[in-house]
């Protein structure tokens, strides 16, 4: 894990090597293990990479600061927080054998070795044991295609110095951050954090006035490739970025899922069989590390199986740390859960007791690293477990994220499922769909469309706008690019997978990821998330929608496919908690309403509040 930072004066103005350096300097959170720098003048040729205070005095780097009288028009900045080869040999900006390309990478490739090793048969050749070098190589190889080809999460930009593209890519699924500010004809800039854009003074510190109104009017935090502010944008998941000096950029989706494809005339057991072996080699692969690996674990489903998995991985004789959060509600906490994994596996547990009255005294610096609004206390708590696994030395995490988007974990996947039911007019498949849920739950599933579904589905179109109006129904136009919506070549995939879909590849998840990247590197800790391999989750696109959702149960397949791997308390659990701190015991008090209400006021933009009301 690391933080980027770069900017490329089209126009071939200067770029300041102190705003470079400061934008450098503020992300050190996610990398302070090395800093290095790379300024080039495009123009002319010059190239020159360059150290900073942090930078190995064996690297025999310039100071950046001795290059300030230079005139460079393209500048990249990075942070190193050092996982594989831990040498200065990893060192970034990193650049190819005959220095035509060069990189700054945040991120993991996973299936590094495998690729090297291909790599060496078509004659590249190797000098460190760092997945960066890797990804050079691939792109020298293969080009753009190179992104088919990894396993693992990445941002990362590669300068070709021989035609001055920048070629910019980020991950699946969104797991690392990418932003950017793009002035057409004049600059680009980009970085891992919205705040070193500011530092680059390559933007203003002004908010996005409908991003923010839709979140104050509908709690919207899901805001696409727009973020809070003006004039910077976030590379969406699976999209590259092609950069040309002449100031044009291009910007592609490279990666996809087709919920149209189903392996329906297979077994469950052959799907359940699939799943565990896939889910194995997702895991072993996450833990190559040459920094100690651990886990987060909250006693749910998904992180049990991680830890259950990765205790079987373990050579004889390892003991895997785990990092949880435990609260003084009893509604709340999962002792008991965490308990029967740390019974049955071997493990060193580590708690921590997350505070109300300590959660309002960190909640600045929480929002410092978020950069943007989040919409939970549940933030705080996983803050809390990156910090007791920093305090406790261990650098890399594997957690169960990915699993409810994907698997349908939700109990709301449920009312997706009787909504569709309901809608095509299928009272018997509804009766039946409610009955089995209840019977288990012990709690009421009733559709959550109700009217409005029905009317779209069966009430001409003509009469559809006036009947709505005359209910009061209808969607707000701020809201609407928001809410799901599904290419044409989708009607014949069930109402599930569409959705699935939508949350594991367009929104959803990638906000959770945003959340995760920015509370580990808070604390200069990396996560892996093994549910969040591609070649799983195409997997389970594939399954039937029975083994996702059935007879009540969410995650069916997961539950099946690791039976006797994971603890039957834990695969037999019905509720679902995570990481949920007290949050309503924690906000009652009057001192958190005169605190609350005292920053509020002091902070309040004119613009869109008004403290009379």
């Amino acid at each position: 894990m690391c933080g980027i930072v770069g900017i490329f004066n089209f126009d071939g103005a200067p770029v300041s090597t102190q705003s470079l350096l400061d934008a450098t300097t503020i992300q050190r959170h996610r990398g302070p293990d090395d800093e290095g720098y790379l300024l080039a003048n495009t123009l002319n040729g010059l190239c020159v990479p360059a150290g900073g205070e942090e930078t190995c005095p064996e690297l025999n780097l310039p100071n950046i600061g001795q290059l300030r009288d230079q005139k460079f028009n393209l500048g990249f900045g990075f942070r190193r927080l050092s996982i594989q080869d831990l040498s200065p040999a990893g060192h970034q900006p990193m650049s190819s054998p005959d220095g035509r390309f060069w990189i700054v990478f945040n991120g993991e490739i996973y299936n590094y070795l495998e690729l090297r090793s291909e790599l060496s048969r078509c004659g590249h050749l190797f000098h460190t044991g760092s997945d960066t070098e890797v990804i050079l190589a691939a792109y020298r190889e293969w080009g753009l295609s190179c992104l088919q080809r990894f396993n693992g999460m990445w941002a990362f930009v590669i300068w070709d110095s021989c035609t001055n593209h920048l070629f910019c890519a980020r991950d699946r699924f969104g797991e690392k951050p990418f932003h950017y500010v793009h002035t057409p004809g004049k600059l680009f800039a980009f970085a891992s954090e919205i705040k070193a854009l500011w530092a680059c003074g390559v933007v203003t510190r002004t908010l996005h006035k409908e991003t923010v109104a839709r979140y104050e009017c509908y709690e919207e935090l899901e805001t696409g490739d727009q973020t809070f502010y003006d004039g910077i944008l976030r590379l969406p998941q699976a999209h590259y970025l092609v950069v040309k000096p002449d100031g044009s950029i291009q910007r592609q989706r490279y990666w996809d899922i087709d919920p149209r494809v189903q392996e329906d005339g297979k077994s469950d057991a052959w799907h359940s069989e699939q799943f565990r072996e896939l889910f194995f080699d997702s895991v072993k692969m996450r833990l190559r590390s040459d920094v100690p690996v651990g886990s987060s674990l909250s006693g749910g489903l998904d992180s049990s199986t991680v830890v259950s998995v990765m205790d079987q991985l373990l050579p004889p004789g390892a003991v895997q740390k785990t990092f949880s959060a435990r609260f003084d509600d009893p509604a709340k906490d999962e002792g008991r859960w965490i308990q029967h994994i740390t019974e049955t596996t071997r493990v060193e547990p580590h708690f921590v007791w997350p505070k109300g009255k300590t959660f309002f005294t960190e909640l600045e610096r929480v929002f410092w690293h978020q950069d943007e609004p989040f919409g939970s206390t549940s933030i705080y708590a996983q803050w809390c477990v990156m910090r007791l696994s920093k305090e406790r030395g261990v650098t890399v995490l594997l957690d169960g994220q990915g699993a409810d988007e994907m698997l349908a974990g939700y109990h709301h996947y449920f009312n997706v499922v009787a909504d569709d039911l309901l809608t095509t007019m299928n009272f018997p498949a509804y009766l039946k769909w409610k009955k089995t849920y209840e019977n288990l739950h012990g709690s009421s599933l009733v559709g959550t469309l109700g009217v409005g579904g029905l009317i779209k589905q069966r009430v001409p179109k003509a009469v559809k706008k006036p009947l709505k109006a005359i209910l009061g129904m209808g969607t707000p136009p701020a809201v609407k690019p928001f809410l799901p919506t599904y290419p044409d070549e989708f009607r014949n995939v069930s109402a599930l997978r569409k959705f699935l879909w939508w949350q594991t590849t367009r929104r959803g998840l990638v906000e959770l990821l945003r959340y995760a990247d920015r509370n580990s590197m808070a604390h200069s800790r990396e996560v892996r998330l093994p549910f969040l391999d591609h070649l799983l989750v195409e997997s389970v696109f594939r399954v039937p929608d029975r083994l996702l959702l059935r007879d009540g149960w969410t995650k069916w397949i997961l539950r099946e496919a690791f039976r006797g791997t994971v603890p039957e308390a834990i695969s037999q659990r019905v509720d679902k908690l995570g990481y949920e701190p007290p949050q309503q015991s924690w906000l009652k008090g009057r001192s958190w309403k005169d605190i609350m209400l005292s920053q509020l006021l002091g902070s309040l933009n004119h613009d869109y509040h008004s403290t009379t009301s």
